[in-house]
């Protein structure tokens, strides 16, 4: 299990950097919204240390006129069980219930190539780019153990006891799917004073004093 969360989580990460930007001219698919739309882009696999491990992978952009916003999806394919996994990619904080409303908004490209059903994870950034996340983790998780590290396996299950594993399972819940594990690589807590290093620029007056962090948050699922 934590050979399969260091691989999703470095080999999504450098892919989402090299994979390059498709602009308006080469554009396959695209959905109209009435500010935005979505562009779906194949990702060509890596011959080192994809291909044999993967057998597809799509990107999806938010474009707005020419630009493309702060916010990328990407969907692949295991080559062993067709199991897919969705990783989500951007630089700057948004909020957590934007996040899932665009994953939401996004099912429909999904399903033109990938079996929906075969969904098994999801790789989302760390809690300090989901300000409303951020906020209500660490209340939980200050009230239950104060501002001290925990093992993994007290994080996962009290991870899967949050109110963010509510929010998610009632998301999913639709796909027939259930929250099964969560897996925050490198976990620790992040004080406020190192939270600039990560949003700069950015207004951190509603931020709480300490918040989980780690590698990004992997969350494994399974059938219902």
């Amino acid at each position: 299990m934590k050979l399969k969360i260091i691989l999703i989580i470095s080999i999504g990460l450098a892919s989402c950097i090299q994979t390059p930007k498709p602009n308006v001219q080469n554009v396959e698919t695209a959905e109209h919204s009435p500010d935005t739309i979505i562009v779906k882009h194949e990702n060509i696999l890596n011959k080192s240390y994809e291909i044999g491990f993967y057998s597809k992978s799509f990107s999806y952009y938010w474009l707005a006129g020419k630009d493309t916003l702060d916010f990328t999806l990407k969907t692949t394919e295991y080559e062993k069980d067709s199991t897919i996994y969705i990783s989500v990619h951007h630089t700057k904080p948004i909020l957590f219930t934007s996040v899932l409303a665009k994953i939401n908004e996004c099912y429909p490209l999904i399903k033109e190539d990938f079996d929906i059903s075969k969904l098994s994870s999801f790789y989302f950034k760390p809690p300090v780019y989901y300000p409303d996340l951020a906020k209500e983790l660490s209340l939980e998780y200050e009230q239950q153990f104060g501002p001290k590290n925990i093992s993994y396996d007290k994080l996962n299950q009290f991870l899967l006891h949050s109110n963010l594993n509510t929010q998610l399972d009632s998301f999913i819940t639709p796909l027939g799917k259930k929250v099964q594990y969560y897996g925050i690589e490198k976990f620790h807590l992040l004080d406020k004073k190192y939270y600039n290093e990560y949003l700069p620029n950015t207004d951190l007056t509603e931020y709480p004093e300490f918040t989980i962090h780690g590698m990004g948050m992997y969350i494994q699922l399974e059938n219902k």
